[in-house]
């Protein structure tokens, strides 16, 4: 199983546990709909590392678009 399967399996069943449907406010829609597909990653850690990169990056881009 990859990294990113094994991800969306804990994602899924947090998701289910807490009773969050997937929609926008579910914690972790932004890191699926947008972030995941950018991150190659071979183990879990490297995946987090790089997912909170790229969640800082996306969320730098987002002020930038309300903010100018």
């Amino acid at each position: 199983m990859s990294v990113k399967e094994q991800r969306l399996k804990l994602i899924n069943e947090v998701s289910l546990k807490k009773g969050y449907t997937f929609g926008d406010m579910n914690p972790f829609f932004v890191e699926v709909k947008e972030l995941m597909d950018k991150i190659e990653a071979k183990t879990m850690k490297e995946y987090m590392k790089k997912l909170k990169i790229e969640r800082k990056k996306y969320e730098q881009t987002i002020k930038n678009r309300l903010y100018g």
